[in-house]
C-alpha cells in the first residue's frame, strides 16, 4: 500500500545516533516512507548501508556538508523536491516518533482534505539516558519542550497572534504538507544568508500564516536533550551572531516587509515580533531614556549573554512519569528493551 508520509532524517553528524533511529525505524515502520538526508561530513557507515540498501522504504541521499545554516536550508529545499508523497515529518538521529500519534495525525489530515489544514502534531517531550543500578540504560529526566499551542484557527491574523505570543518550534515537528513547505523553503534559501534566528523564525512564522495546523494534546515526539556540547548549544552562540551583524535592521525589515503583506498588514509583524520575540531579550533592563538603535543592540546581546550561558544552571522541572501518555509509555518501554539495551 501506498504511503502519504515520508519521515525525513536530517543527519549532521552525531553518528553515534544513526544506528539506534535507524534501528527503531525498521522494527516499527507502518508503510512510511525514509528520505536520510545527510548533511555530515562522512558518509553514513557501511554496517547501516547494508541494512537499508534492500529496503524499499528507505532512501539515503549524501548532500554537500552542512559547514552553514545556508547550506543547511539548501540540503532541506532539495530533499523536499525529491520525495513524492503529499506529506512529510523532519526527525532527527536524536528523536523518536510515537508511531500511534503519527498514525493519528495523517489520518486526522487525510480524513480533512480541502479544509485549510496544511498540517498536525503533538506535543515533544525531552528525556536523558542514564543507567540504573543495573547497569541498564533508562529513559529519564522526562521535561516538556514543545506544549500544546492551538494553531487551526480559521483567521489567520488569530493564527499569527496566537503562535507569536508563545513562540516556539513547534510547527517544524509536525507533520506538513510538501507543497506548501516547499514554497516556504524556496522564499527563506535565499534570504538572511547564515542568520539562522530569522531564517527560522521566518520560516514558521511563514507556515503558521499560510494554513491551520491541527495540534493535538498527545506526545509526538520524544527527543534526547545533551549536554553543554550538544548542538543546540553551538546554536545559541550563532545566534548570539546575530545582533552582532551589520544586516540586523535590513534584515528585520525584509523579514517584516515579506510576512505583513501576507497577512495583508503593513509593519504589523515587525511590531509583534518586536514585543514577543525580541523583547525578551530585554526584560528587566532599567533604561534611563529611550535607547538608540545602538543601545538597543547592546542591550540584547548583554541579555543574550546572560539567558542563553547562564539560565542552563537553572533547576528544571521534570515530569512525573505516571502522567505520561500511554502511547508514549508504551514507545518509551519499547525503546528501553530493543534499541538502548
Amino acid at each position: 500500500m501506498k504511503s502519504d508520509l515520508t519521515i525525513i532524517l536530517l543527519l549532521k553528524d552525531r553518528p553515534e545516533f544513526d544506528e539506534r533511529i535507524i534501528k527503531f525505524f525498521l522494527k516499527n515502520n507502518y508503510n512510511y516512507y525514509l528520505f536520510i538526508s545527510d548533511g555530515s561530513k562522512k558518509k553514513l557507515n557501511k554496517k547501516i548501508v547494508d541494512q537499508i540498501k534492500n529496503n524499499k522504504f528507505i532512501k539515503y541521499f549524501k548532500f554537500p556538508q552542512d559547514k552553514s545554516y545556508h547550506i543547511f536550508y539548501k540540503k532541506i529545499y532539495r530533499t523536499l523536491k525529491l520525495i513524492k508523497t503529499k506529506y512529510f515529518i523532519f526527525l532527527a538521529n536524536d528523536d523518536f516518533l510515537i508511531y500511534k500519534s503519527l498514525y493519528n495525525c495523517l489520518n486526522f489530515l487525510k480524513k480533512n482534505m480541502g479544509k485549510g489544514y496544511i498540517g498536525a502534531g503533538g506535543t515533544m517531550l525531552g528525556f536523558k539516558c542514564l543507567r540504573d543500578k543495573k547497569g541498564l540504560m533508562r529513559m529519564s529526566n522526562f521535561i516538556n519542550i514543545y506544549k500544546y499551542t492551538k494553531l487551526d484557527y480559521q483567521n489567520k491574523i488569530k493564527r499569527f497572534n496566537t503562535f507569536i505570543k508563545n513562540y516556539n518550534d513547534l510547527p517544524r515537528n509536525c507533520i506538513l504538507d510538501r507543497t506548501v513547505m516547499l514554497n516556504i523553503y524556496k522564499h527563506s534559501i535565499n534570504l538572511f544568508d547564515n542568520n539562522i534566528e530569522f531564517k527560522d523564525h521566518f520560516t514558521n512564522l511563514f507556515t503558521i500564516i499560510q494554513g491551520k495546523i491541527k495540534i493535538f494534546n498527545k506526545i509526538l515526539v520524544l527527543h534526547e536533550t545533551h549536554s553543554e556540547n550538544s548542538e543546540g548549544n553551538f546554536r545559541s552562540k550563532i545566534i548570539l551572531q546575530t545582533f552582532k551583524n551589520d544586516n540586523f535592521f535590513n534584515d528585520l525589515s525584509i523579514f517584516d516587509k515579506i510576512l505583513s503583506k501576507k497577512l495583508k498588514k503593513k509593519n504589523y509583524v515587525v511590531n509583534k515580533y518586536y514585543k514577543y520575540v525580541l523583547s525578551k531579550h530585554l526584560e528587566g533592563l532599567q533604561l534611563k531614556s529611550e535607547p538608540s538603535i545602538n543601545d538597543i543592540k547592546k542591550y540584547i546581546l548583554k541579555k543574550l549573554e546572560r539567558k542563553i550561558f547562564k539560565t542552563r544552571l537553572k533547576k528544571k522541572q521534570y515530569n512525573n512519569k505516571n502522567k505520561i501518555d500511554k502511547n508514549a509509555m508504551n514507545a518509551i518501554n519499547f525503546i528501553e528493551k530493543n534499541i538502548i539495551n
